[in-house]
This record gives structure tokens, C-alpha cells and sequence, in this order.
């Protein structure tokens, strides 16, 4: 009789049988140190810097959990600090073993909402992936209030089966940041600088909602108007104002007609509007550091602070109607206008 043969196959029989009980109890019996769960390593490289900037930029993470056919599940909150090594989120006995797949949102906050299409809250069972739409909180086509950054990390599917495998989500910044200043060139005749009245202001006109769907894409063609949040005299003799404004993700799209505007703030009367997608386009480099092409959509993605230098002219007096825009100077880049004069 065959002794040795015959305990390996009871061996490999008693095994069989236990596998079952042993993802069971991997079900029921994890913690962060055992070998039960997967890890979610959230990473913010999408930046000009080229490197991971999730600590200190995004304070939160909210994941949103959807079966392998898009149904919602759960989500699940955590800040950064409460995260392992604060950039990795363990999931344990949050899911049974199968395919799942996770919509990542970063720095969600009070002024940005989760709905599905119809703005509802998400419902688990019922609300479906493709529904789903992150936008921005605003009572009309006007926003002038300051908001914090978001940011997404697109749909991504998981397999999971309590290996500790890491899942990396990178994530993309939604919101922007303008600071912009208005200043006389040099010849432009001096007024008395009025520190009390700003005289004028800025405001950016883009042609998309700020709602977008799970996978980054814009959900809603729909004028919006971006308005300082801070407006100052400028803080020299020849800067006559300063303006701070959020403004959602920027695209570059066909027929996506973005616009910065010149309005004097006494009036209200527009003094210069130009094509803001021309400037910042001037302002690409041409390639990645490591010599690959940048494509334009990735810089305004990776880009999402813009400091922004008008320098104009006036006729004598300082009449508005005589406001002549010279050049532009957008993140150091100088763009020379010679098309337009208002």
C-alpha cells in the first residue's frame, strides 16, 4: 500500500475542505495587520511639480463603492490624518470577495455636491455609476464666493480578495485658482491713486456647469460667470486692482469659448474681453520633464494656479472708454496684444 501517496491526498483533501472556512474567517476576523483586506494609496502627482503632493494639499478622501455592474453600495470617509502612513485607506471587512469598483472624491466639502442626475442623494442598491454627478454648489449662473479645492479620482476597478494588494488612485484637481491684477504701462497718464474705490474688476466667463460625471467629463453645457470672491486696489502706483476668483476645472474643448473680462466697477460697462484659452495656451510648455508631449488639456489639469498681469493704457484723463490693453502676463509669460483695443 502506497502509504506516503495516500496521507498527501488527505492532506491536499483536508486543505480543500478548510479553504472555505479560512476566506470565511477572513471575512469576519480582520484588522489592519493581517493579510485580510486591501489597501486604497491615494496619490496627487497630476501637478507641474511632477510629484506626489497628496500631503499637505488634500485634507479628506470620500470613496464611493459600486458593484462590478455599477450599482452604489457604500462610502466610506476618512481624513488624512486617520489614514495609514496618511495616504493609504484599508478596506477589510467592508466587502465580500468579487469585483467592486471605486470613485474617489478628495476634499469634498460643503460647497461641492454628490447626486446622482437628478440631484438626489446617492441610494444604495439603487443609484447607478453612470448617474452619478459631482458639481459645484451655486444658487445661479453667478459665483462669487471662495470655495476649497476638490478633487477626483476617477472610476477604478478593484478586484477584491484579501491579499493586501494596493490599488493606487491618482487623483486630479477640479478647481482653480486666478490672481489677478490690473496696471498702467508706463506712458498711461497718473491719476491719484484712490484706495477707497477699486475701479475695476474682473470676472471669467466659461461655458461648461461645473457638473461632471464619474469618469471627469463634463455633465452640463451651461454658461457660468466666475466673479472675484476678493477684490482690493492694487497694492502700487501704477496697480489699480486685484482680484481673487475660483473657478471650476478648465477645458479645452471645441466650441468651450472661455473669456476674461475687463468691467469698470462704477458702471458696470465691459472695458476689455479677451479669449483667456489664447493666453493660457501661450503659456504651455512643450513637453514633459521626461521630453514627451504635454498636451494642453493635461497642462490645464496639472496647472491650477494662474497669476494674471494686464497692463493697459488710457487715453489723457484717464477716461475709461479709452482703455487699451498692451500685454499680458500669465504665470511670468508675457503675451503682447494686438487686436484688441476697447
Amino acid at each position: 500500500m502506497n502509504t506516503k501517496g495516500t496521507y498527501r491526498y488527505l492532506v491536499r483533501s483536508v486543505l480543500t475542505a478548510l479553504m472555505p472556512l479560512f476566506l470565511l474567517s477572513c471575512e469576519k476576523i480582520k484588522d489592519n495587520m493581517d493579510d485580510c483586506g486591501i489597501y486604497l494609496e491615494f496619490i496627487y502627482e497630476y501637478n507641474m511639480e511632477y510629484a506626489d503632493s497628496f500631503e499637505p494639499q488634500v485634507g479628506s478622501v470620500d470613496i464611493f463603492v459600486f458593484n462590478a455592474e455599477g450599482r452604489y453600495l457604500f462610502m466610506k470617509q476618512s481624513l488624512r490624518e486617520e489614514l495609514i502612513g496618511r495616504k493609504r485607506m484599508f478596506l477589510g471587512d467592508d466587502l465580500a470577495f468579487g469585483n467592486y469598483k471605486i470613485l474617489t472624491v478628495g476634499g469634498l466639502s460643503d460647497s461641492f455636491r454628490l447626486s446622482d442626475g437628478s440631484g438626489n442623494t446617492l441610494i444604495p442598491g439603487q443609484t447607478q455609476l453612470e448617474d452619478i454627478r459631482l458639481s459645484l454648489v451655486r444658487g445661479s449662473e453667478i459665483v462669487s464666493h471662495e470655495f476649497p479645492s476638490v478633487w477626483i479620482g476617477v472610476t477604478q476597478d478593484i478586484r477584491y480578495q484579501a491579499d493586501l494588494s494596493v490599488y493606487q488612485i491618482p487623483l486630479v484637481k477640479e478647481t482653480n485658482h486666478f490672481d489677478l491684477v490690473l496696471a498702467r504701462v508706463e506712458e498711461s497718464p497718473r491719476a491719484a491713486a484712490d484706495t477707497e474705490n477699486v475701479p475695476y474688476t474682473f470676472e471669467i466667463v466659461t461655458p461648461e456647469g461645473a457638473v461632471y460625471g464619474h469618469d471627469n467629463r463634463p455633465k452640463r453645457k451651461e454658461t457660468v460667470t466666475f466673479r472675484p470672491y476678493l477684490l482690493t486696489a492694487g497694492g502700487g502706483a501704477d496697480e489699480l486692482s486685484e482680484a481673487h476668483i475660483n473657478s471650476n476645472r478648465l477645458l479645452y474643448m471645441k466650441d468651450y469659448d472661455y473669456r476674461l473680462i475687463v468691467r469698470s466697477t462704477s458702471t458696470g460697462k465691459v472695458l476689455w474681453d479677451y479669449d483667456l484659452m489664447y493666453l493660457l495656451e501661450h503659456t504651455k510648455p512643450a513637453s514633459r520633464p521626461d521630453g514627451s508631449l504635454l498636451p494642453m488639456q493635461e497642462y490645464l489639469d496639472r496647472q491650477s494656479e494662474w497669476h494674471i498681469v494686464v497692463l493697459y493704457k488710457e487715453e489723457p484723463g484717464g477716461d475709461p472708454g479709452g482703455f487699451i490693453a498692451v500685454k499680458v502676463i500669465v504665470n511670468d509669460w508675457i503675451i503682447w496684444i494686438n487686436d484688441i483695443g476697447v
